[in-house]
């Protein structure tokens, strides 16, 4: 394989001028001034050589012809080739023979198409470029933006297991396991959203309604509609839900039947406003220590949130969040369908059900009667 000619500097700057003989085929005017510009330069050098160059029409006009063809276009070089003919007929050519003429006519002909063809593949070969370079460009964000996840995902892991393991040697060490495992599990489960999402965010409904799984009859949630977490919020309030239900399940409102938790998403003026409310279980009492599930919803949550508030009533805990981030933006949900139009659609499924089930189940008598 031979090397190219060009080396990078060299391959760039034909890269610029390809890039600007394009722009300015772009602006007709500019090519068919430049031709009118070419052929009398080309013209007045013609004549003023004409003593050394008597017998050699054309020497400078197709060379003119081809540069307005390459940077003006098709158009202003078939201009350029009528004015080319015109000028030496009028001044070089003492005879008009329609031979000849007809001979310049072809000539000049091929070659502006041949020109015009060479734009056009140029044209193609700088399109295949600027892909490139985009697809360049994106990886490139693609690789920045995983290397920041990464580095996230490191820190909010280093949290969890500074967090998760006790200030004493009192808990054992499968508590210790277990606690790792459900957090681990949980971010597990919320990487794969983020994922799925493909860098566009995931719905908080969507995330609170995962950790929730198989809990939904005893949540009432109010608000949230349209909210949509970047992926670092969603992995902090991700870690703040799941403990929160763990509380719950072990020593709150989850832990029985009847227990009912309320929670409330307001968002106003940029800010996210979490309210968790438990009624209905056993009495709550606020903890003698710091242990893991309090760091993580005190010291923690403090990290992103610009207010933390936890109140341990005896009917249940009130536990509130107010955070401001860019990481969290509001997209207008679309409007419900009409009730006509789902009407008109459920029908449209349903006879579409009946008649794939008639159809299959004309297959089977047909078959039956093929077989006997």
């Amino acid at each position: 394989m031979q090397p190219s000619p060009f080396n990078k500097t060299g391959a760039a700057a034909a890269v610029h001028i390809l890039r600007a003989a394009q722009e300015l085929r772009r602006h007709p005017f500019f090519g068919y001034t430049m031709a009118f510009v070419a052929i009398g330069l080309a013209t007045l050098l013609q004549w003023a050589a004409r003593s050394q160059y008597a017998g050699s029409p054309f020497l400078t006009i197709y060379p003119a012809i081809i540069v307005v063809a390459l940077i003006g276009g098709r158009g202003p070089g078939f201009l350029a080739a009528a004015l080319s003919g015109g000028s030496q007929w009028a001044l070089f050519i003492p005879t008009l023979h329609w031979l000849a003429v007809t001979s310049y006519a072809f000539d000049a002909t091929v070659c502006v198409m041949l020109i015009d063809y060479i734009n056009r593949t140029l044209d193609l070969l700088l399109e295949h470029i600027e892909r490139e370079e985009q697809a360049t460009q994106h990886q490139y964000l693609l690789a920045k933006e995983l290397h920041h996840r990464i580095q996230n995902l490191f820190t909010v892991l280093q949290g969890v297991v500074r967090f998760s393991l006790p200030g004493n040697d009192l808990v054992h060490a499968a508590a210790i396991r277990e606690r790792l495992t459900d957090r681990l599990q949980s971010m597990s489960a919320v990487n794969r959203a983020i994922t799925d999402s493909m860098g566009d965010g995931v719905p908080v409904l969507d995330l609170i309604g995962g950790e929730i799984h198989g809990f939904e009859q005893q949540f009432e949630i109010t608000g949230g509609s349209g909210l949509v977490l970047s992926a670092q919020m969603i992995q902090d309030l991700s870690l703040i839900v799941h403990e929160l239900i763990t509380n719950a399940l072990k020593y709150g409102a989850l832990s029985v039947p009847h227990g009912r938790v309320g929670l409330r998403l307001d968002w106003a003026e940029g800010v996210l406003a979490f309210t968790w409310q438990e009624r209905g279980g056993p009495a709550v009492a606020e903890p003698k220590g710091s242990g893991f599930g309090s760091r993580i919803l005190g010291t923690f949550a403090k990290s992103f949130c610009r207010k933390v508030d936890a109140s341990f009533n005896p009917s249940g805990l009130h536990y509130t969040l107010q955070i401001q981030s860019d990481q969290i933006r509001y997209i207008e949900p679309a409007p419900p369908m009409p009730p006509s139009r789902t009407r008109a659609t459920a029908a449209a499924a349903n006879a579409r059900r009946r008649h794939r089930s008639r159809s299959l189940f004309g297959n089977e008598i047909r078959e039956a009667k093929l077989e006997s």
